[in-house]
């Protein structure tokens, strides 16, 4: 795998190494959505944001671990019934096995408020929507974090997987961030607006100022194509978590 010359920075948990390195982002200009997209993609249109650093890999369990023995975090929704996967027939709760709890693993099955304050707990915050995409871009308007061309499993996690992979698994976008498409969903700062975008700040936007659902990003492990694209949009409940629902935090 390519790492880009990378510096990685290791936290030793039960002898596995677990990213936690961030990148810099600068600030800049971007067309944020697309008029190919879904409804709640357009009207395409240029917001402006400042320089930010962002986490470089999807947020492990051993990381959000060492907030939960601090304190500061509650465990995951593995087994507690606050856990749902979507599936042909609806949505149901799961219990996560054993195997898909590894350290390594990005944590998965935390709702928005235990993401939020695991992004606190590291002097962090949720990226707003706007701040995930243009990050995701790394300066281009590529579907995808790799290009143009649909997604392989040479690219990303494919839903054959039955959990994501570890993070960094695959080549990192031009700006040095990994998984920005596929593995897990990421939860963003904001509400959920279908219409947002025609009413959207230009300059550093936040999201509608209330709403019922926060906006996840991304795509996950058994994401569709169009899941997976960088400018879909995702609304989700923010008291539960979901199998394919992670975490990445910005300063």
């Amino acid at each position: 795998m390519n790492l880009y010359n990378k510096v990685f920075a290791f936290v030793v948990y039960c002898s596995i190494p677990v990213f936690s390195q961030a990148a810099a982002v600068p600030g800049g200009s971007f067309i944020m959505g697309g008029a190919d997209g879904e409804a709640d993609e357009k009207p395409p249109h240029t917001v402006t944001l400042p320089a930010m650093t962002i986490d470089a890999y999807e947020v492990s369990n051993a990381l959000y671990d060492s907030c939960v023995k601090q304190g500061a975090c509650t465990q995951p929704h593995y087994d507690d019934g606050k856990c749902i996967i979507w599936s042909s027939s609806g949505i149901r709760k799961v219990v996560v096995p054993p195997d898909s709890r590894s350290p390594s693993l990005p944590v998965v099955c935390v709702d928005w408020y235990q993401a939020r304050q695991y992004c606190a707990f590291r002097g962090k915050r949720l990226p707003t929507e706007a701040q995930w995409e243009y990050a995701a871009l790394a300066g281009g308007q590529n579907s995808y974090t790799w290009g143009a061309a649909p997604p392989t499993p040479a690219q990303c996690t494919p839903a054959s997987a039955n959990k994501p992979a570890q993070p960094g698994s695959y080549s990192p976008n031009r700006w040095g961030l990994f998984d920005m498409t596929g593995n897990v969903w990421e939860w963003t700062a904001d509400w959920y607006g279908f219409d947002y975008y025609t009413m959207s700040e230009l300059e550093n936007p936040s999201g509608p100022p209330v709403g019922r659902y926060r906006v996840i990003r991304g795509g996950g492990w058994y994401s569709d194509e169009e899941q997976l694209k960088i400018k879909n949009r995702q609304l989700f409940p923010p008291e539960y978590g979901e199998v394919s629902v992670g975490i990445r935090c910005v300063k």
